[in-house]
């Protein structure tokens, strides 16, 4: 835990001899989703979105709020053969559906044309995982789990210039969340609680004084 406690202390000392002037703005991203975590081959590619309000201390260091909302959906042939080789016919759907808050510390290349950037977020995870369906002989599966766990983000993206106060953002993250209590049906777990985005999005950037 301490290492990661450092990454931001770090941050501040690389950019605290900006003098650029600070500013504001928001961000849009669309994002697919993979699992490649526990029980990552149940889960078929995912989508969702990402919105970001944030705040330029300097030129190169950049604090943020996101949240958002993923999903992806069960692979249902995977899933269904797992019951299936244990003797039991199954016709099961369903997803897990995930909502992040986080805070995300970013170091920004400095430059008024393209730009690369880090990134470190953490923050909760909420987690609404559901199946359904019918199980065995023909009974209803119907079985849901909300949960909140902790988490941490580690990527980096590069912002390319559309206009004056408008930019590109094309980012990749992972996605490292606590495991805990997975739902559950007939011994077999189909949670998971490691993920990579690949997002593309724009940010709007509002200088506080303008030149």
């Amino acid at each position: 835990m301490k290492k990661y406690l450092l990454i931001p202390f770090i941050f501040f000392t690389l950019t605290i001899s900006s003098y650029a002037q600070s500013g504001y703005g928001t961000e849009l991203t669309g994002n697919i989703i993979i699992s490649i975590g526990k029980n990552a081959e149940y889960y078929n590619i995912g989508f969702g979105g990402l919105v970001g309000f944030y705040y330029d201390l300097t030129e190169n260091f950049r604090m943020a709020l996101v949240l958002g909302y993923l999903r992806a959906s069960i692979n249902e042939s995977k899933v269904n053969s797992l019951y299936a080789s244990g003797g039991q016919d199954a016709a099961i759907t369903g997803g897990i559906g995930i909502i992040p808050a986080l805070i995300s510390l970013r170091l920004i290349s400095p430059g008024p044309g393209m730009r690369l950037y880090g990134m470190l977020e953490g923050g909760l995870y909420t987690y609404n995982t559901s199946f359904s369906g019918t199980y065995g002989s023909g009974a209803p599966v119907d079985e849901s789990e909300f949960r909140s766990e902790p988490g941490f983000v580690f990527g980096g993206g590069v912002l390319f210039p559309l206009k004056e106060e408008l930019l590109l953002d094309v980012n990749i993250r992972y996605h490292w969340v606590q495991d805990s209590e997975y739902i559950d049906y007939e011994g077999s777990s189909i949670a998971n609680s490691r993920l990579i985005t690949f997002g593309v999005g724009v940010n709007w950037f509002f200088p506080l004084i303008k030149p």
